[in-house]
């Protein structure tokens, strides 16, 4: 029943086409199925121009067999305040995550400012309510470059407080290569290392891997789906997980 109130909400939010984002240097710890958990934007997206309003809408899955019980539910909203300054929140919803999780998960709040047309700095909050009993603080540099022909997006971001990081700091660098496929679709190669400065090369150590493919719906609309699996050391993810997202983008 949980999966057919699901299906029902994504196809009613594509029939009122709610229009989404296509960033070709976009995506979008540990990470789950191409969704980014510390910060308020599932994806990476640098700040959009004045004005520019974004929203999403997904299901980030980390066991593939039990997508009605091991998923969450999220949405977020984005605004850009000037040509450097975006804040946004993202709430994460537990109805599909099994018995023992909330049906209100957490809130991240945050903001990036633009260094320059290929950098950023980003600062999120993880706001404790639902199941956050404590604050969490995450700040990530975001860099997009290209190399041999191929677009590269890199985050290199820490986490720090209770809520991201009961002992030592959270480390986490994520590489995503992408590549355009004519007008409408992009294919990104997701790399996600994540540890912990209290045991870098031990037990927090996780190395996956999650491809993923946007898809034009239109000028505003974009659906995001792919997979993810973990690939190296004891925090890798355990399942093979999957991801869909619709997003919207409207530029002033």
């Amino acid at each position: 029943m949980k999966k057919y109130i699901l299906a029902g909400a994504v196809m009613a939010l594509a029939a009122s086409q709610v229009q989404a984002q296509i960033t070709i240097p976009t995506i979008n710890i540990p990470m789950i199925a191409g969704v980014h958990p510390a910060q308020y934007d599932p994806f990476w997206a640098l700040p959009g121009k004045a004005g520019t309003m974004g929203a999403d809408v997904g299901l980030a899955n980390g066991d593939l067999s039990a997508i009605g019980d091991a998923s969450d539910v999220f949405v977020m909203g984005k605004y850009s305040v000037n040509d450097k300054i975006e804040v946004g929140a993202r709430a994460t919803l537990g109805f599909l995550a099994g018995d023992n999780a909330d049906a209100f998960r957490s809130v991240v709040a945050g903001a990036k400012y633009g260094l320059g047309e290929k950098s950023a700095l980003g600062v999120n909050l993880l706001v404790p309510v639902g199941e956050a009993e404590d604050p969490g603080l995450s700040i990530a540099y975001m860099q997009n470059m290209a190399t041999g022909g191929i677009n590269w997006n890199n985050q290199f971001q820490v986490g720090l407080l209770d809520g991201y990081a009961a002992k030592g700091i959270n480390l986490h660098l994520f590489l995503e290569p992408n590549k355009a496929f004519g007008a409408k679709a992009v294919g990104y190669l997701d790399i996600i290392v994540n540890t912990n400065t209290d045991d870098i090369g031990g037990d927090p150590l996780g190395i996956n891997l999650a491809p993923n493919v946007d898809y034009k719906l239109n000028d505003k609309m974009t659906l995001n789906a792919g997979v993810s699996l973990g690939l190296a050391g004891d925090g890798k993810q355990a399942d093979p997980g999957i991801g869909i997202t619709l997003l919207y983008l409207c530029a002033k």
